[in-house]
């Protein structure tokens, strides 16, 4: 079975790397794919060298644990090869890295953090890739790998529910950055530039609040910063759900949130864009058990 998985993911590379040579859009996008991967890749990499397997049983989780999220690695470093060599020498280069993470716990919640945002980002950024099929199909191979991990992560490891709903959420390169950028601390000055605008880092009081609770949102702003009417955009699947955010930065979380759900203030009732958001995305979790109510231990 390894040995046919293996043979796929040569043909598949082959099919891509034959393809012609991508146009500037196909490069900005893989770049920005391959930024990503670069920093899951270095997350997984320091951190199974940080938490052996005796770490991780000391810390409740089972040693066959560790040997997943070695696997998921392995994967990691397959798609950052797989890019790299897709854009030759266009390739953006590694970055440095600061992860928070301090046990085997936190950085398993991590790990659902990110798997799920790189599930987003091939989500949203698919439809840009609009000048060879080979790299949509690449990108969508990529994108279910990752939805699968998220999975197994949040429902095998954290023992919450698998999934969000009928539909995942995908997120503008922007927006998918926003969640990656507290992480990376430097870049290679010779990276080329991403095809993103940087938004302020957004903090909600509570990551898992309840429904119907008051949150406060902030973010930092200049001198010059929007002063007009606020709201935050919760996105779930493919909806947006808007609350008015007060002067104090209050708002009211709006019932029927379940699962994964990311969250920005925007200006307007849209599907958030870059010319309506004022701060980066933060993650929210609204657990859901078995029976999709949202006390996940009934």
């Amino acid at each position: 079975m390894f040995k046919k998985a293996l043979l796929l993911s040569f043909v598949a590379a082959s099919t891509v790397l034959s393809a012609p040579t991508p146009s500037q859009m196909d490069v900005d996008v893989l770049n920005f794919a391959l930024t990503l991967e670069h920093l899951e890749n270095a997350f997984y990499t320091r951190g199974l060298a940080k938490y052996s397997e005796k770490d991780f049983e000391n810390n409740g989780l089972p040693a066959w644990v560790r040997g997943r999220f070695e696997q998921i690695s392995q994967h990691e470093a397959e798609h950052v090869k797989f890019l790299s060599d897709a854009l030759g020498d266009k390739a953006v280069k590694p970055c440095e890295y600061s992860f928070p993470d301090d046990s085997p716990k936190s950085f398993a919640a991590m790990s659902m953090v990110l798997e799920t945002v790189g599930a987003s980002a091939y989500l949203g950024g698919a439809k840009m890739l609009t000048d060879n099929a080979d790299y949509l199909t690449a990108a969508g191979s990529i994108l279910a790998v990752e939805s699968r991990q998220a999975s197994w992560v949040s429902s095998s490891v954290m023992k919450l529910e698998p999934w969000n709903g009928p539909f995942d959420i995908p997120l503008t390169p922007s927006g998918a950055f926003s969640l990656a950028a507290p992480y990376i601390k430097s870049c290679p000055s010779s990276n080329p530039s991403l095809p993103v605008k940087t938004f302020p880092h957004l903090k909600v009081s509570a990551s898992d609040p309840d429904h119907g609770s008051y949150v406060t949102a902030k973010y930092t702003t200049s001198k010059d910063a929007y002063n007009g009417e606020r709201f935050v955009a919760w996105l779930d699947g493919l909806q947006a759900i808007f609350t008015t955010l007060d002067k104090d930065g209050k708002t009211k979380v709006p019932d029927g949130l379940m699962g994964t759900v990311y969250a920005a203030v925007v200006k307007s009732k849209e599907i958030p864009r870059d010319d309506t958001m004022l701060s980066g995305f933060a993650v929210v979790q609204f657990p859901f058990n078995s029976m999709a109510t949202s006390n996940p231990d009934a």
